[in-house]
């Protein structure tokens, strides 16, 4: 199988799941805009912009599609929407309104500037700049608050996952061998979205 192929696998494989636990985490006593139902939420985003990775690297990207453009630039899109959502669902979850209302223009200001840029250059380093920026302040509230019990150990193994996943390709590895770097970063990812599930499942369920 050629590099491509076995992105377009694991990238399957890892939408799949994701999926699942977005699913397990919509739970019936979750409400919309809490910190849980925007981390459910955001897990869904991820889930749509790997599934949508699939459908392009699968189909559209080996053969030169026009369309491959715009599927890169939608599986993108969705990855920017779940950084944005990552970031109210911890703000809501740790601080008090006036800095979630900073937050909130801070993370739309961010959004406008990276779709601008995902849209005008073809560089998934700006996606991983823009998560592991809200990864890295995620970890944070999340070690400052442990001793409280609002903080998740499984959260902070699932984000020192993603952002060790993550230095690959800002570090010019290939990935293991046979694999490539994007499958070897898909398969990465998937103990971390685990990590993932488990520490939102410690997530507020109401709205404040």
């Amino acid at each position: 199988m050629t590099e491509l192929a076995l992105s377009a696998l694991t990238d399957v494989i890892l939408a799949c799941g994701l999926y699942f636990l977005a699913g397990l985490s919509m739970r019936p006593d979750v409400e919309r805009g809490s910190p849980a139902g925007l981390w459910a939420l955001m897990l869904f985003l991820i889930a749509t912009g790997t599934m949508l990775g699939v459908i392009d690297h699968a189909f559209y990207q080996p053969i030169g599609h026009p369309a491959h453009r715009w599927l890169m630039f939608a599986t993108r899109t969705c990855l920017a929407l779940a950084s944005f959502t990552m970031l109210l669902s911890t703000a809501r979850q740790f601080l008090s309104s006036g800095w979630v209302r900073l937050c909130t223009a801070i993370g739309l200001a961010g959004l406008v500037v990276e779709l601008v840029l995902l849209f005008l250059f073809d560089n998934f380093l700006v996606v991983i700049a823009a998560y592991s920026l809200v990864l890295l302040l995620t970890l944070a509230l999340h070690l400052a608050n442990l001793r409280s019990r609002k903080g998740s150990l499984a959260m902070v193994a699932g984000i020192m996952i993603v952002l060790g996943a993550s230095l690959l390709a800002p570090l010019g590895s290939q990935g293991l061998p046979g694999l490539g770097l994007y499958a070897t970063y898909h398969i990465a990812l998937m103990p971390g979205a685990i990590g993932f599930y488990l520490g939102g499942r410690r997530l507020a369920p109401t709205a404040a």
